[in-house]
C-alpha cells in the first residue's frame, strides 16, 4: 500500500509531463511548418502576418522611459523628475518580409525544441523513479543533463531574442519612443540551472554512499 502511495505524485507528474512533451512537439512542429512555408502563405492569401519581439523601453545601458508631470502640486512636493527603469514590453508588427518572420520566431522555435529535450530528460527520470531505480549513475546522469540543457538553452533562447529586437530595431528605425533590446540574460533561469547541476552532484554523492552501504551489506 506504501508503495502505491509513494508513486502516486510521480506518475501524476509523468502524465503531466507526457501532456507537455505532446504539446511542445505540437508547437514546434507548427512553428516550423510557419517559417518554411509563411512565404508561399503570403503569396497565396495575400495576408499580413503579425510577429512580435521583446523590448525594452528606453536606451542605452540603463534603459528608462522619462513620465511627463504638470502642475504646482508636483512642484511643491519636490518632484523634478520621474521615469520608469526597467520597463520592457512586446513589439508587434505586420510585416510582409519573411526575414522579420523568421527571426522573431526563432526564440520561440529554440524554447520549444529545448523544452522538448528537457522535458524528455524528465520523463526518462520519473521512469527510472516508478521502477524503483533511485540512486544509479544514469539518474545522475539525467539529472546533470538536465541542468546543462536548462542553462544552455536559456543562453541560446535569451541571445536570439537580444538579436531579434536588436535586428528589428534596426530595420524599424523607431525614434519615439527610445527603445533597445531587453537584458539577455535571466538571474532566475542561470540559478535554477546551478541549482539543478548541484542537486546532480548530491546525487551522485547519494550514489555513492548507496554503493559503500551494499559493500558493507
Amino acid at each position: 500500500m506504501s508503495t502505491t502511495k509513494n508513486q502516486k505524485l510521480p506518475r501524476i507528474v509523468k502524465i503531466i509531463l507526457d501532456i507537455i512533451y505532446g504539446l511542445l512537439l505540437v508547437i514546434s512542429a507548427f512553428l516550423i511548418l510557419w517559417i518554411a512555408f509563411s512565404p508561399w502563405i503570403m503569396k497565396v492569401s495575400d495576408i499580413v502576418i503579425t510577429s512580435s519581439v521583446p523590448v525594452a523601453i528606453g536606451s542605452g545601458t540603463d534603459p528608462r522611459f522619462e513620465v511627463s508631470i504638470a502642475g504646482a502640486e508636483s512642484e511643491s512636493k519636490g518632484i523634478n523628475f520621474v521615469y520608469v527603469n526597467e520597463a520592457q514590453g512586446v513589439l508587434r508588427m505586420e510585416t510582409t518580409d519573411w526575414y522579420l518572420i523568421f527571426i522573431s520566431n526563432i526564440s520561440k522555435l529554440i524554447i520549444a525544441l529545448g523544452g522538448i529535450y528537457i522535458v524528455y530528460l524528465l520523463r526518462a527520470l520519473i521512469d527510472a523513479l516508478l521502477q524503483g531505480e533511485v540512486f544509479t549513475h544514469k539518474n545522475v546522469v539525467l539529472v546533470r543533463r538536465i541542468g546543462y540543457a536548462v542553462l544552455i538553452v536559456a543562453f541560446m533562447q535569451a541571445a536570439a531574442m537580444y538579436f531579434a529586437a536588436k535586428e528589428v530595431l534596426n530595420q524599424l528605425n523607431i525614434n519615439e519612443p527610445a527603445l533597445g533590446a531587453p537584458s539577455p540574460f535571466e538571474a532566475g533561469v542561470i540559478l535554477a540551472s546551478l541549482l539543478i547541476l548541484i542537486l546532480a552532484q548530491v546525487w551522485s554523492y547519494g550514489l555513492e554512499l548507496e554503493h559503500e552501504r551494499t559493500l558493507t551489506i
